[in-house]
C-alpha cells in the first residue's frame, strides 16, 4: 500500500502535468484560478502532505538559477511614504530588527512603500509572486483598525502589531494589557495612589483597547478615594483644555500617557515633574531613563516576527489562517526621571482654575516630549 501521495499521483489523477500541479499547489497566478481550485481540492481528497523542507528548498533553488542574488526575498510591505511621518506610529528600530534577524537566517528584507508605489494590491501581489518572494511582513498601520487587500493565498504573512482587523492574520505584538498592570505595580512600589490614564480614543483602539480595558480592571479594585477616571477621548476633544479641565478635577498623583505633549501640559499647568506629578510614557522610546515607562523593545518585535514568518514558509503556511497565531512579548519597565518615590500618600498640588492661557509657561526638556508610537 502505497504511503505517500506524489505530484505525480495527483497529475495523472487530474490529467495535467507535474509541473501543473507544482505551480497549482504553490497558488502561482499564471495559472487560472479555476484550476488552481481544482487541483488543490484533489490534493486534499487524496491525503497529499507537502515536505516543507523540500518545499524550502526549491524554492531557494528557484531563486538561485534567476540573476537576483543567492537569497529569498522577504518582502516588508508599509502602508506610507518613505517620507511620511510613519515613525509616529512605530519605531524605526522595529525595521532595524528586523532586518537584521532576516540576514541572519539568510533571507534579504525588501520594502515596498505603498504610498509611493502606483499600483494597487493586485498588481502588487503579482509582481511579488513574478519575484517568487514566499513571504510578506506586514508593518503596523496609521489607522487604529485598518485592512489590506493582497492576494493572500500566495504568500505565507506575519503583521507587526494589532492594526490589522482585515485579514486576520498570524501576528506578532506587545502585551498593552500585562504592560499596564505591570506599570501599576511598579508605580504602587513606590507609593503612587491616585493613577490617570489619559489617552486619544485612536491610540486605545490601536492595540484593541487593551490600555483601556487593563486599567478599568486594575481601577475597579482600588478604595474609591484612589480611583481616577480614565481621560480616554476622540482626536477633536483630545486637547489640552480638555486634559487641563480633568487635571483639575480629579488631582491624580500621575500620568499615564502615550503623547509626549502631556508634559508640556502640565508645564504649563505651573506643575514640576516628578515633584508635583509623575509621568509614565506608555510606548517609551529607550531605555535611557530620561523618561519613566514601558519599553516594548522594537528590535526584539521585528526579530520574532521574521522567526514567524520564516516558520510559516517552511511548513507551507499560506493564506488567511484559519485560527492565527498570535506571538507576544511582554514589555519591560524603565525606571526615570519623570517619577519619585514618594514617602507618603497625599494629595496632588491643587491647581488653580483659571483659564490656561494665563497660566506660566513652564519649559519642558526636549527630550522627554516624546510622540506615543505602536512599537
Amino acid at each position: 500500500m502505497k504511503t505517500q501521495i506524489t505530484l505525480q499521483d495527483i497529475a495523472d489523477r487530474a490529467g495535467v502535468s507535474r509541473t501543473t500541479v507544482s505551480m497549482a499547489l504553490r497558488n502561482l497566478a499564471n495559472l487560472p484560478l479555476s484550476t488552481r481550485r481544482r487541483i488543490r481540492e484533489m490534493a486534499d481528497a487524496l491525503g497529499y502532505r507537502p515536505n516543507p523542507l523540500v518545499a524550502t528548498l526549491m524554492s531557494y533553488q528557484r531563486a538561485a538559477k534567476s540573476e537576483r542574488p543567492k537569497h529569498l526575498t522577504l518582502a516588508l510591505i508599509l502602508r506610507f511614504s518613505r517620507d511620511a511621518d510613519w515613525p509616529e506610529y512605530f519605531s524605526p528600530d522595529l525595521l532595524a530588527g528586523a532586518m537584521q534577524r532576516a540576514v541572519q537566517l539568510g533571507y534579504n528584507l525588501e520594502q515596498f512603500w505603498i504610498g509611493d508605489l502606483k499600483m494597487d494590491g493586485v498588481r502588487l501581489s503579482q509582481m511579488l509572486s513574478e519575484r517568487a518572494v514566499p513571504g510578506l511582513l506586514i508593518a503596523p498601520l496609521s489607522t487604529p483598525a485598518g485592512h489590506l487587500r493582497l492576494d493572500w493565498e500566495s504568500f505565507s504573512t506575519v503583521a507587526i502589531g494589532d492594526s490589522v482587523v482585515r485579514p486576520e492574520l498570524h501576528r506578532v505584538t506587545s502585551s498593552p494589557y500585562k504592560a499596564m498592570l505591570l506599570a501599576v505595580h511598579e508605580l504602587r512600589r513606590r507609593g503612587y495612589r491616585r493613577m490617570g490614564l489619559a489617552l486619544e480614543a485612536s491610540q486605545d483602539a490601536r492595540v484593541r483597547h487593551q490600555w483601556g480595558a487593563s486599567f478599568s480592571w486594575n481601577q475597579a479594585r482600588r478604595h474609591p478615594q484612589d480611583r481616577v477616571p480614565p481621560l480616554v477621548v476622540d482626536g477633536t476633544d483630545w486637547s489640552e483644555r480638555r486634559f487641563a479641565a480633568w487635571f483639575r478635577r480629579h488631582q491624580p498623583e500621575v500620568i499615564l500617557a502615550d503623547d509626549g505633549r502631556v508634559l508640556a501640559w502640565l508645564g504649563r499647568l505651573g506643575l514640576s515633574i516628578p515633584q508635583d506629578v509623575g509621568f509614565v510614557h506608555l510606548w517609551n522610546r529607550d531605555t535611557s531613563g530620561k523618561c519613566a515607562g514601558l519599553y516594548h523593545d522594537p528590535p526584539a518585535l521585528g526579530a520574532a516576527a521574521i522567526d514567524l514568518l520564516v516558520s510559516l514558509i517552511q511548513a507551507n503556511d499560506r493564506g488567511v489562517p484559519a485560527r492565527p497565531k498570535v506571538v507576544q512579548l511582554e514589555a519591560h519597565w524603565v525606571n526615570g526621571q519623570t517619577i519619585k518615590t514618594r514617602t507618603r500618600s497625599r494629595p496632588g498640588r491643587s491647581i488653580p482654575s483659571r483659564p490656561i492661557s494665563a497660566l506660566a509657561y513652564a519649559p519642558i526638556p526636549a527630550a522627554l516630549v516624546m510622540n506615543g508610537s505602536a512599537v
